[in-house]
C-alpha cells in the first residue's frame, strides 16, 4: 500500500507539472499575440472615420469580445465546461475590476490634460510597480533583487518608447497658464491610476488563479458589467435618435474594433496562465512593435531609442524570466 501511494503521488506531482507546463506554453503564445495586437493597434485607425462616436467604439469592441469568446469556446467545445461551475455570485466578482477600469480610465483622462506628454508618460508607466506590489499583497508573489531590476528597466524601455517625448517642451509650454494646484491634482491623479490598475490586475488574476474562473469566462462577465455602463452613459443620445450612436461605421470600422477584442481576450489569457506582470512586458513589447513598424512603413532606419529599449526588453525579459526568487530551504527533522 505505501509502495503504491508513492506511485500515485509521484503520477500526481507530473500530472501537475505538464498541466503548469501546458498553461505557461499557452500563456507565452498570447503574451506574443497580446504584444502583436497592442503594437499594431495604432496603425489600424485609419479604419476609423472622422466624427465617429468613441464611445460607440468601446461599446463595439465588448461586444466584440462577447462574440469571439463565445465562438472561441464553441470551436474548442469548452462552452459547456467553462459554464458548468457558473454562478452568479462568482461572476458577481467582475464587477470589481470593471468599476476599477473605468475609474482608471476617467483618471487618466483627467492627469493628461493637466500636464505635459513627458511627465504624463513616465507616470503612467508606474502601474508595472503597483500590479507587482498588489501580486505581493494578494498572492504574497516576491520578487527577487533581479527581477525587481527588470521591472524598473522595463519601465524605462517603456518611457523611452512612448509618443509624445518630442513635444514635452511645447505642451508644458501650453501648460504654463495652469496653477501648480491643477498640476498637482493631474498628478495625482495619474499616480492613483496606476494604483488602481495594479489592483484591477490582481483582482482579475485573483479571480482566475484562485476562484477558478476561466479566462473566456471571466472576460464575457466584465464585458457584460461593461456593456450596460457604456449604453447608459449615452441613453440621452440613444433616447434622441439610436441611429446616431454608430454614424459613421462602415465594414472598415470592424478592423479595429476586433483586433481590439481581440487583444482583450489575449489579456484575459496572459492573466490566467503567467499573471499580471507579464502583461506588462506584453505591452511594452507591442511598443517596440510599433517603433519597429513605424520605421518600415515611413521607410528609414530605426531611432536610437527604439533600438536601445528593444535591447533593454529582452534583457529584462529574459532576467525576469530566469531569476526567481530563491524557494526557502526546507528543515528536515
Amino acid at each position: 500500500a505505501p509502495a503504491q501511494d508513492r506511485v500515485t503521488m509521484v503520477a500526481t506531482r507530473r500530472a501537475k507539472r505538464a498541466a503548469s507546463s501546458a498553461s505557461k506554453k499557452t500563456g507565452y503564445v498570447f503574451c506574443l499575440l497580446l504584444a502583436a495586437q497592442y503594437g499594431l493597434q495604432p496603425f489600424l485607425k485609419v479604419f476609423i472615420a472622422d466624427g465617429v462616436n468613441k464611445v460607440s467604439l468601446v461599446l463595439g469592441t465588448e461586444l466584440a469580445k462577447v462574440l469571439i469568446g463565445v465562438v472561441g469556446m464553441l470551436l474548442d467545445g469548452s462552452l459547456a465546461s467553462n459554464f458548468a461551475g457558473w454562478n452568479p455570485r462568482g461572476a458577481a466578482f467582475a464587477v470589481i475590476p470593471s468599476l476599477i477600469y473605468a475609474a482608471q480610465n476617467y483618471l487618466l483622462v483627467f492627469g493628461y490634460q493637466s500636464m505635459d506628454s513627458i511627465t504624463f508618460n513616465c507616470l503612467n508607466q508606474s502601474k508595472l510597480v503597483s500590479t507587482a506590489l498588489c501580486l505581493y499583497l494578494l498572492f504574497g508573489t516576491k520578487q527577487s533583487v533581479v527581477q525587481m531590476v527588470a521591472l524598473a528597466g522595463l519601465l524605462v524601455a517603456g518611457v523611452m518608447l512612448q509618443d509624445g517625448g518630442g513635444d514635452g517642451g511645447s505642451s508644458s509650454k501650453g501648460k504654463s497658464s495652469s496653477s501648480d494646484a491643477e498640476l498637482a491634482v493631474g498628478v495625482a491623479a495619474v499616480i492613483a491610476a496606476s494604483a488602481l490598475s495594479g489592483v484591477a490586475s490582481a483582482a482579475c488574476q485573483y479571480a482566475m488563479q484562485r476562484i477558478g474562473t476561466p479566462a473566456h469566462v471571466f472576460t464575457l462577465e466584465m464585458a457584460f458589467v461593461a456593456i450596460p455602463a457604456l449604453l447608459v452613459s449615452q441613453a440621452g443620445l440613444i433616447a434622441e435618435d439610436p441611429a446616431v450612436l454608430f454614424r459613421g461605421w462602415d465594414a472598415r470600422t470592424l478592423i479595429p474594433v476586433f483586433a481590439s477584442a481581440f487583444g482583450g481576450i489575449c489579456v484575459g489569457q496572459v492573466t490566467k496562465n503567467l499573471g499580471g506582470i507579464a502583461k506588462g512586458f506584453a505591452i511594452v513589447g507591442g511598443l517596440v512593435l510599433t517603433g519597429l513598424a513605424q520605421g518600415v512603413q515611413e521607410g528609414r532606419w530605426l531611432e536610437t531609442r527604439t533600438l536601445v529599449a528593444l535591447v533593454l526588453v529582452v534583457s529584462c525579459v529574459w532576467a525576469h524570466n530566469t531569476h526567481p526568487p530563491a524557494k526557502p530551504k526546507s528543515k528536515r527533522q
